[in-house]
């Protein structure tokens, strides 16, 4: 049953201090009770005209109270680099990195190199026997056999993959387009990450 208080409550004004300070009280009494908390609580003895606005207005005065309350501080997340918003073919712009070692039965093991597409996200993985340079370059042939020759590549500074564009960048691409019968084929950008810096490559 209602009690007396609830039926007959004690009629206050809004703005007053005695108002503030009694909310105040109540508040801190009930642990730090929450807006709507603390109106059930103060209607069981009062009727506060304005009652949720005047509450919210004394509990936003509350310090300790607003640094469980306030959103953090956000900051914009900076533009996606060019290279991540071009009208491209998929894995036009890629990034490929090595996952592994799996232990295959035998004892032997074997690294999974997972080429990634920077505008679409698509990815495509190939398996590598070793981490020596041949044994890259000969998945990344399969890639490009697969997915067609990329315009853009990014990758980290591992030995392997610091000897691949090594080579790669010693090719004459000119001389082989023109002897070649499609004459559709041109070099690439290899774009290497700095060191310790694999966050640089997840933008």
């Amino acid at each position: 049953m209602d009690s007396e208080d609830f039926k007959n409550p004690i009629i206050l004004p809004s703005h007053h201090q005695v108002v503030e300070r009694l909310i105040m009280t109540e508040h801190k009494k009930n642990s730090h009770a929450g807006l709507q908390m603390l109106l059930n609580i103060l209607r069981e003895h009062y009727w506060i005209l304005n009652a949720r606005k005047t509450v919210r207005s004394v509990l936003s005065k509350f310090v300790i109270c607003l640094r469980h309350t306030k959103r953090n501080v956000t900051t914009p997340s900076a533009s996606l680099p060019e290279n991540r918003i071009k009208d491209v073919a998929v894995f036009e712009i890629i990034g490929f990195d090595l996952a592994g070692p799996l232990h295959l039965k035998g004892g032997s093991k074997a690294w999974i190199c997972i080429y990634t597409c920077a505008v679409f996200r698509a990815v495509h993985l190939e398996l590598l026997s070793s981490l020596t340079t041949e044994a890259f370059l000969q998945s990344f042939r399969r890639f490009i056999a697969r997915r067609g020759r990329p315009s853009i590549v990014y990758c980290d500074n591992g030995s392997n993959f610091i000897g691949a564009p090594n080579y790669l960048k010693s090719v004459n691409w000119t001389e082989i387009a023109q002897f070649s019968s499609i004459r559709r084929i041109n070099g690439f950008s290899i774009l290497l990450l700095p060191p310790g810096g694999v966050v640089s490559g997840k933008d």
